[in-house]
């Protein structure tokens, strides 16, 4: 069963690639916070700015490559479904990571609201990027999409 539209770079697929950098950077940022809470220490704000401001430019290639892996993906069955909530519950968590960008943008240090509000949007942002992030180990793992069968190559291929 061969996918077709699926979005490939020298036979492997792109969008797990690109996606380990925004997977990375966005928890970090979250980490840069904490550690700004504990030491009110300007660096910690500046590193965790700068991951979540890479992080989030980041995501951008892995939300065009899982759009086009999305459309490629068979109407049918569960797949679809949870391709579906993959996708929905990844938006959500780049928009509460998106959210605690814009709510620190200009300010060097996080006090009051700010810090209340950038901080609860980044740990709501983590946790849903660990469920969308589940949701895409099912698809390649439980459902392989993203993965040819071996009966799909010709012989020359397989070694």
């Amino acid at each position: 069963m061969k996918q077709r539209g699926r979005l490939r770079f020298f036979g492997h697929p792109v969008h797990p690639v690109v996606t380990h950098f925004p997977m990375a950077l966005l928890p970090v940022s979250l980490l840069g916070d904490l550690l700004g809470v504990w030491t009110d220490a300007s660096f910690w704000w500046s590193f965790s700015f700068y991951n979540l401001a890479i992080g989030l430019v980041m995501s951008i290639p892995a939300l065009i490559t899982g759009m086009i892996d999305f459309l490629a993906i068979p109407q049918e069955g569960t797949a679809d479904r949870v391709a579906m909530r993959h996708m929905t519950v990844i938006i959500i968590a780049i928009t509460m990571f998106m959210g605690s960008f814009f709510i620190r943008f200009g300010v060097e240090i996080l006090s009051g609201w700010r810090l209340i509000s950038s901080v609860s949007l980044s740990l709501l942002g983590l946790i849903f990027l660990l469920i969308g992030g589940w949701f895409g180990g099912q698809l390649v793992y439980r459902h392989a999409i993203g993965s040819e069968s071996i009966f799909d190559k010709s012989e020359s291929e397989k070694f």
